[in-house]
């Protein structure tokens, strides 16, 4: 088996306002830095890497969370928009790294 070590950009999305507003990890994959045979090999490639945190987002833009006067208001979030800073993450996997989630999740 092959283990793949991936790197993240991970951080919180708005996901709607119901409940009194919810959120959801997001994942931004940025590239694989290394392989190995091993997850023992792989582990010890991982732990080379610092965490550290990401530049902040403002949702999908600077529309998002703004009024028509364009003054901040939480009443208009726009779903999926990632707000806040991120952290860069270095994660084991048995596959090539992909963004996440893949489809957006929706409240029930």
């Amino acid at each position: 088996m092959t283990y793949y070590v991936n790197i993240y950009d991970v951080g919180q999305a708005y996901g709607g306002p119901e409940e009194g507003g919810w959120w959801y990890a997001t994942g931004e994959f940025i590239k694989t830095i290394g392989t190995a045979a091993t997850r023992e090999a792989a582990m010890a490639l991982r732990d080379t890497i610092e965490e550290r945190q990401t530049a902040y987002r403002m949702g999908l833009g600077q529309h998002d969370g703004v009024d028509a006067n364009g003054d901040g208001d939480d009443s208009y979030l726009m779903r999926g928009g990632r707000w806040g800073e991120g952290t860069l993450k270095a994660w084991v996997e048995e596959h090539p790294g992909r963004s996440f989630p893949t489809e957006r999740p929706h409240y029930e």
